[in-house]
């Protein structure tokens, strides 16, 4: 008799929003599909993670404004996972949405958070890419945090991100299909 490995399955959904204030305004353009799904079929998928290069391009347009850009996830159960159905009874099905990371870059290298992954959190205490959650002086294109007006039309290397996505659970939680909402955020610099 084969020892059948049960699936495990995050279903993640992308979104991308921005702001609008006093005629200044910071948009995005989505180049990619927002949605994306990890299976975990195999011991080593589990162990080793699962990687989706590319997951997401972001371009920023800022005619006039100074801006942030940050990232968290939206669930039912702030910092967990959304159980969608669960197979068997064996594990824990409370998954920390931080199993899933993020990397973010361009080919300026202007994100604050580097080349590497970076674990997720909830959108209540998000990652910031750019800026931060306070007034943040003005950083030009080729600076890190740079935040100026701009667009990914006259400078690319600034203004448009790749985002990959990593997910490693390890063999601690329960198979099953589980999902998240993914939130970029992209806003003028008040």
């Amino acid at each position: 008799m084969k020892n059948l490995l049960p699936l495990f399955t995050f279903f993640l959904l992308s979104a991308a929003s921005f702001s609008h204030i006093n005629a200044q305004t910071v948009s995005f353009a989505l180049k990619t599909t927002p949605n994306v799904n990890f299976d975990f079929n195999t011991i080593e998928k589990y162990q080793k993670g699962i990687i989706i290069p590319s997951f997401l391009t972001l371009r920023v347009e800022s005619p006039g404004a100074e801006w942030d850009l940050y990232v968290g996830t939206t669930t039912t159960t702030n910092g967990f996972f959304d159980v969608n159905n669960a197979y068997g009874s064996s594990g824990n099905s409370s998954i920390p949405v931080n199993i899933l990371q993020a990397r973010v870059y361009n080919t300026a290298n202007t994100t604050q958070t580097g080349t590497s992954f970076f674990n997720l959190s909830d959108i209540s205490s998000p990652n910031y890419i750019i800026g931060s959650s306070g007034n943040d002086p003005a950083a030009p294109c080729g600076v890190t945090g740079a935040n100026a007006a701009g667009s990914y039309n006259t400078q690319p290397q600034c203004y448009t991100f790749k985002v990959d996505l990593k997910a490693t659970p390890g063999l601690n939680y329960r198979a099953g299909s589980y999902s998240l909402r993914v939130d970029f955020i992209l806003m003028q610099d008040l």
